[in-house]
């Protein structure tokens, strides 16, 4: 058997990510391929209405609607043809005795025979033949003495030329409305145009009777065939699909033929899968019986034709099938054939299918804006879809990672989510049963194992609806999941654009002094992208201006909402113990019904010596803008609680003077020596570098001094156990008994924690380096370890 397989449904054509499986067949989606002449598509659209010239609905007292619209050919010559009928509903008590309108025929068409009243609504004995269900109006004796309305007498037709005719009513319709159809039963047609074929009907302006015009017929090319390619189905050996022939009019096909030919590698099957089935055709003699429709197939091309030519126009279809002959040659893809023969086709070219290897592929047809920091946020539908029927086995399996700026949802409410699914599951034709888990540490990676291989003969897709995630604060771009799984599936699909839940601006840029105090910056704006982004709920609802370390208000500003509805309370400077940085906040009382701004109004600042020269910005952080960071399971988005919680940042300011620097020097340490050297002169500790758990220990304090840094600018606070090292424009914070390091505002985990040694604080040699910035080589026969300056 080979591994190549046969395509059921295609041309229901999409996006895919394709696996390793390589592009498949996908579902032909039963669409028809009937490009018609221009005729034929203004017919589709005329028929089923009549094209009204009419007065207002108000003043409407008749109306006239096309029945039927037969085609006919554009060769079409004086032979009478019946062609459609036309429907005229006269309101109640809007006509009088020996009111009338005129019927009038467009060029091309002549009444046969003269037109007269007909005695059922179908009758076609004359050339326009009246038939009247009066209603009411005969419903007695004292009804018709009322209207006047003799049975078999109630309208008058008489032929006014060879192409128009007069109705006259012979009764007054006060007691119902009146039904008129109209049959255009045998009509001389010569050179009609292509299109619709409109009748007109005229009436005096003070009549009940209202003109306008209605279609009843419609002129297509003659001899055309429509061909279309349906049902295509797949399976391990051979292809079939359903073909539909159409003649647009009687006997277009007749006994012409119409040929297709596969591409190269392919072959039809010797007969068909089934009898034809006739849709429609003559209800004479000429009729097309299924026995009629010829099949005959020379490889790669297949004849269809009829044994006899049918009066009236006939539609069949046939369940064809084909095969791989040559795999050498059989491209994958489409299976696209050729139409050639002496019929008139409205197609040059035919999908019947298309070729491939067994796979599947995800798509995401529309991805949806969601907020960064929020969590319930909706994506765009993922739809994993088999591009061929039994392609996801028992034991398959899709996985979706999203990027580390997002969690499911499941994910971020608990580290141990389960199966559980924030959103719903919808398949077709049986690709269901999927069973969710969630892998890697930090539960990223949404597993879909299959558990039922689809047992339909149809491609299958598993839908996932109203999936919901959490993404961090400041995340923003495409929110892009990466696509794997077994049998070699792989890709990426964007599922959502993520944005900024609230931008954070500054009016102006102040150059700020070091050292002073009352120093004022421009206003500070805070903007909600949409309502909402600021939130309330679970308690969580304060706002948090931070600044930098060294960097306070030296006065509470004032808050105001400046747009939007959006309210705010409990406005505050308090720092809670962290004197050395500064911090604003307030709590969102009630959240927006419309994206609203909050403005901070000429806040001043103090900004004592030890910043480092630069910007100082300002980050926007607190539980209602950066939810995320706050709320979650912390397992699985401790990173978001570490680093990622600020919404926002901008910079309010600049520091123009540099705090005093550092000078290039050189200095050695001997380990389990308190003695040391700076640029050549010998110097002392009370404590020596020393080597622990294969870690060399240096005093934070020593080296520093070693690198320049100027005793005024090694700072310790007792109160939050924190060392500041201030060297040129690099400001180092080392909290002891912590892993964490502090570098101008980033915060760097360390692989040990600070500790001390004699009440001196000492680290591993490179995070001294990376603390100071400077160049540290330890030689291990001489046991020094040399550090110089990088700047």
């Amino acid at each position: 058997m080979s591994d190549k397989i046969r395509q059921k449904d295609k041309n229901n054509i999409s996006v895919y990510i394709q696996g390793g499986e390589k592009k498949v067949m996908t579902k032909f989606n039963k669409k028809m391929i009937n490009v018609l002449a221009t005729a034929t598509l203004v017919a589709g659209v005329a028929a089923p209405i009549a094209a009204l010239t009419a007065p207002t609905a108000i003043h409407a007292a008749s109306s006239y609607s096309a029945v039927n619209t037969p085609s006919i050919g554009s060769s079409q010559s004086t032979t009478p043809l019946t062609l459609g009928r036309v429907k005229v509903n006269v309101s109640q008590a809007s006509v009088g005795k020996n009111e009338s309108f005129t019927v009038t025929l467009p060029k091309g068409f002549e009444f046969a025979t003269a037109p007269g009243v007909v005695p059922t609504a179908i009758d076609s004995t004359y050339g326009l033949g009246v038939y009247i269900d009066p209603g009411d109006n005969n419903e007695n004796a004292a009804a018709r003495a009322e209207t006047g309305y003799v049975p078999g007498e109630g309208l008058t037709v008489e032929k006014l030329t060879n192409n128009s005719a007069r109705v006259t009513f012979n009764f007054t319709n006060s007691k119902d409305s009146v039904d008129l159809y109209l049959n255009f039963g045998k009509i001389n047609v010569n050179g009609p145009s292509n299109g619709p074929v409109k009748a007109t009907f005229d009436a005096a302006s003070a009549s009940g009777f209202t003109s306008g015009e209605a279609t009843i017929a419609n002129v297509v090319s003659s001899g055309q065939v429509s061909l279309s390619a349906a049902d295509t189905v797949s399976s391990e050996e051979a292809f079939t699909a359903t073909l539909k022939v159409k003649e647009e009019t009687a006997g277009s096909l007749g006994t012409n033929n119409i040929k297709l030919k596969l591409p190269s590698g392919f072959k039809w099957d010797s007969a068909p899968k089934a009898p034809a089935t006739i849709l429609f055709t003559s209800q004479t003699s000429a009729k097309i019986a299924p026995g009629d429709v010829n099949y005959s197939v020379d490889g790669d091309t297949l004849t269809l034709s009829l044994k006899k030519v049918s009066d009236a126009q006939t539609s069949f279809q046939l369940p064809v099938g084909f095969y791989v002959d040559d795999e050498n040659s059989a491209k994958e893809g489409d299976v696209t054939v050729s139409i050639s023969g002496n019929a008139t086709t409205d197609v040059s070219s035919l999908v019947v299918g298309s070729y491939g290897q067994i796979g599947g592929g995800v798509s995401v047809a529309t991805p949806t804006t969601i907020l960064a920091g929020h969590d319930e946020q909706k994506i765009g539908d993922i739809v994993i879809k088999e591009t061929v029927a039994s392609s996801f086995v028992k034991g398959r399996t899709v996985t979706l990672r999203l990027p580390e700026g997002a969690r499911w949802q499941s994910t971020f409410e608990s580290n141990n989510p389960g199966s559980n699914f924030s959103g719903s599951m919808e398949n077709t034709n049986g690709l269901g049963g999927a069973e969710v888990s969630y892998t890697d540490s930090d539960k990223r990676t949404l597993k879909l194992t299959f558990k039922n291989a689809n047992s339909t003969t149809d491609a299958g897709t598993l839908k996932l609806k109203n999936v919901e995630v959490a993404t961090q604060p400041g995340f923003s771009g495409d929110l892009n999941v990466d696509v794997a799984g077994s049998q070699g599936l792989s890709g990426t699909v964007k599922v959502a654009t993520v944005k900024q839940a609230v931008t954070l601006a500054a009016a102006s840029k102040p150059t700020l002094t070091i050292g002073l105090g009352d120093q004022q910056v421009g206003d500070i704006t805070i903007t909600e992208a949409a309502k909402e982004a600021f939130v309330k709920k679970d308690g969580s609802r304060e706002v948090i201006l931070e600044l930098p370390t060294g960097v306070r208000f030296a006065s509470t500003p004032e808050v105001k909402v400046t747009a939007g509805d959006v309210k705010v309370k409990s406005v505050s400077t308090d720092t809670y113990g962290e004197s050395n940085k500064g911090r604003l906040s307030f709590y969102i009382d009630s959240e927006s019904a419309t994206p609203s701004t909050i403005t901070i109004s000429a806040p001043k600042l103090t900004v004592d010596r030890t910043v480092a020269q630069g910007d100082i910005v300002a980050k926007l952080k607190g539980s209602a803008v950066s939810y995320t960071a706050y709320k979650g399971a912390t397992d699985n988005t401790q990173n978001w609680k570490d680093n990622n919680t600020a919404a926002a940042e901008v910079a309010i300011a600049t520091v123009g003077t540099p705090a005093p620097g550092a000078t290039k020097t050189k200095a050695v340490f001997t380990l389990g020596s308190t003695s040391y050297t700076v640029n050549g002169e010998t110097k002392t500790a009370d404590v020596a570098a020393y080597a622990e758990n294969g870690r060399t220990y240096l005093p934070v304090r020593y080296a520093a001094e070693a690198l320049g840094v100027s005793p005024q600018n090694i700072l310790f606070d007792k109160a939050t156990s924190t060392v500041t090292l201030i060297k040129g424009d690099r400001v180092a914070q080392i909290k002891l008994n912590t892993n964490l390091l502090t570098v101008n505002g980033s915060v760097i985990r360390m692989d040990v924690k600070a500790v001390t040694n004699k009440n001196r604080t000492v680290l591993p040699i490179f995070w001294v380096s990376r603390a100071l910035d400077a160049s540290i080589n330890y030689d291990a026969t001489a046991k020094t370890v040399t550090v110089e300056n990088n700047n």
